[in-house]
């Protein structure tokens, strides 16, 4: 053992454990920071051999490993220095491991004999603790990216996706083989926005946020998924950052396809008449607003229509509601496509409907008369028979004939208002009953449009 006294001097200052070991394995010298290190007195450790029975040591996994895999006794079985390795030293009297980075190398005699093996070590027992944190820290990280119901996608510098978690590969009905490589930019995912406009590749929240360094939020998009068609999804978009630079994003998303489904139905029942998919009474209130304040801008005048069926009371005392709903089906098809695809058609109750014609011209006598050629083509087509096949399609179809009374008004921009708009029309509509019915009647005036009018159309309602 090389035992001057300026070799142990040296040894002694050293802020790194050494302990030299004979070829038997005894310690022969312990310096201060092994001692400090160990927590045991030089008196413990002189004399004692490498595998005595109250020391064990754990590989980096917490595992005891066998007495020959000791430091010591690996380097005596391979003759050959040990590299730096982290180990566990349980010393007596301890229940946990002390954590130390270990080299160990040995010398030899001049007839190449064996001397003793020099081992020193390092407590990295903070940095082991931190790596274990960080380990516990990615594992719960790991089990909420793996199991969150939301989907979330990363995405590198170049945008281009490095991973997905489970929810975000069953939102978007792609494996993680398939989504790994493509880009937001990739025409394939036939994005929208809400009102159906194509939602660009660069438009993207993802892209967004890599460009920008910003985060984007509560972004709404529909998506075409494979086998499932537009999927609507909310995205929330960040960038990461390393040393300043953005070096990707990830998107966290939520499928609220079933969410918007229920909020139109929602909307389709305040809104709707549910027999005939027309517009009700809210949601014309709401049109006949619109229109007065797109008239007070242009100078164009619109029209608003009553109409009554005047022989439609029979078809329910005779064949029942279910016919008489049917009928009812039948006239709101006939308006629709009686009208401009921006007029308004609304069931108001009944067997009663009006139609709102807005921006029709700025000269009164012009916009009634366009009003009236509405009018006509809408008394016409309501004219017509109807075919009613019963409920359980058992027995022949129904031929019924239903004409309409229409009444008509024009808007007043300048003092309007939509309840007398409606009141004006629903009377020039019982003027147009008082008249005979199957007419249309426009303001004061009363226009017979069917001289001949059809078997029935007389009939009383």
């Amino acid at each position: 053992m090389t035992d001057s006294p300026a070799y142990l001097a040296v040894l002694d200052k050293l802020h790194t454990g050494v302990v030299i070991h004979a070829a038997d394995t005894r310690i022969l010298y312990i310096n201060p920071r092994a001692i400090e290190l160990l927590g045991l007195s030089r008196e413990q450790m002189l004399g004692k051999k490498a595998i005595d029975p109250g020391w064990h040591f754990v590989d980096a996994e917490g595992r005891t490993i066998e007495a020959d895999q000791y430091p010591v006794s690996r380097v005596i079985t391979q003759r050959v220095p040990l590299p730096e390795t982290v180990y566990g030293i349980v010393a007596p009297g301890r229940t946990s491991p002390m954590w130390v980075l270990v080299s160990a190398y040995p010398e030899y005699e001049a007839q190449g004999e064996l001397q003793q093996i020099v081992v020193n070590f390092h407590d990295i027992s903070a940095f082991k603790q931190a790596q274990e944190t960080l380990r516990a820290s990615e594992f719960r990280f790991r089990t909420l990216f793996e199991t969150v119901v939301h989907g979330i996608v990363y995405q590198d510098r170049e945008g281009h996706i490095t991973d997905a978690n489970p929810a975000a590969q069953r939102i978007l009905r792609l494996s993680l083989d398939q989504l790994q490589g493509r880009s937001s930019t990739d025409p394939s995912w036939r994005a929208v926005r809400e009102n159906g406009e194509t939602y660009a590749g660069d438009k993207h929240p993802a892209m967004r946020a890599l460009r920008s360094g910003q985060a984007v939020h509560g972004e709404v998009m529909g998506i075409a998924a494979p086998g499932r068609g537009l999927t609507w999804i909310t995205v929330n978009a960040s960038p990461l950052f390393e040393d300043g630079m953005v070096s990707g994003v990830y998107s966290i998303f939520e499928d609220v396809t079933e969410k918007r489904a229920l909020e139109e139905q929602v909307r389709q029942q305040a809104l709707f008449d549910p027999l005939t998919s027309l517009p009700n009474r809210h949601l014309l209130n709401d049109r006949i607003a619109q229109a007065l304040a797109v008239c007070r801008r242009t100078g164009r005048l619109g029209a608003l229509m009553v109409l009554d069926l005047d022989n439609f009371k029979p078809i329910n005392d005779s064949h029942g509601h279910l016919l008489g709903d049917q009928l009812l089906q039948q006239v709101a098809s006939r308006l629709a496509h009686a009208v401009r695809q921006a007029d308004t058609v609304a069931r108001f109750g009944g067997d009663e409907f009006v139609v709102l014609l807005p921006e029709l011209a700025k000269d009164a006598a012009q916009s009634v008369a366009l009003a009236m050629g509405v009018a006509e083509k809408i008394r016409a087509s309501l004219a017509a028979p109807y075919l009613l096949r019963p409920q359980d399609h058992r027995g022949p179809a129904i031929e019924h004939h239903c004409s309409a009374s229409i009444g008509g008004a024009l808007f007043d921009p300048s003092s309007d208002e939509g309840a007398a708009i409606l009141l004006r029309a629903d009377q020039a509509m019982y003027e147009a009953k008082r008249n005979g019915r199957n007419r249309v009647s426009f303001g004061a005036e009363s226009i017979d449009c069917l001289a001949d009018p059809a078997p029935g159309a007389r009939a009383a309602d």
